[in-house]
This record gives C-alpha cells, sequence and structure tokens, in this order.
C-alpha cells in the first residue's frame, strides 16, 4: 500500500509542469514533422541514414537524442532549412535532431 501511495504522490507531484512542458514539446515536434514531410517528400536524394534518423526523432516524438548527420548537400541543404523554420517558431537549437560524430559532408 506504501509503494502505491508513494507513486500517485510521485504522479501527481510531477502533472503539472509535465503538462505545460508536453503542450509546448507537442507543438514543436508538429511543427517539425510537417516541415520534415514537407521537405522529404521533394528529395528523393536525401540519404537514407539522414531520412532513417529523421523519421525516427519523429517517431519519438521528438524525445530521442537521435544524431541526424548531413552525409550531402541535399541533406545540409534540408537541414538548414529546417533549423531555420523551427528557429522562427520559436524552438532552441538543442532541440534539433542534427550532429555529426566529427565529421563533415564532403565540400562544406
Amino acid at each position: 500500500m506504501k509503494k502505491l501511495l508513494a507513486g500517485t504522490v510521485l504522479q501527481l507531484a510531477c502533472a503539472a509542469p509535465l503538462a505545460a512542458l508536453d503542450a509546448w514539446s507537442l507543438e514543436k515536434c508538429s511543427i517539425y514533422s510537417k516541415a520534415w514531410r514537407s521537405y522529404a517528400a521533394g528529395l528523393p536524394d536525401l540519404s537514407e541514414r539522414f531520412r532513417a534518423s529523421n523519421e525516427a526523432f519523429i517517431a519519438s516524438g521528438c524525445q530521442a537524442r537521435v544524431s541526424a548527420c548531413p552525409a550531402s548537400g541535399t541533406d545540409l541543404e534540408t537541414a538548414d532549412q529546417l533549423s531555420l523554420i523551427m528557429v522562427m517558431e520559436g524552438a532552441p537549437g538543442s532541440f534539433l535532431p542534427f550532429a555529426c560524430s566529427g565529421h563533415f559532408p564532403a565540400g562544406h
């Protein structure tokens, strides 16, 4: 009974702050998802890894820390456009899934 009560108290204590965060998180993810779908549909030459990383990010509700590394000029242009859209909508850069582990696309 003590465990049940403690769990209920913890859920109630966390509910209010999470509700406010969830609304903004959902809105950011919705904006990102729409922008991604719009760009990805028109760019069949996006690299498969970049496409899969973005899809995984969206599938997680934009909560997973994935590394969507632009591997081509098209990938990089798409990342730039999505970044611009999200910043204009008020999302911080830390929201975005774009990251590379010590390398950059050739020619950039």
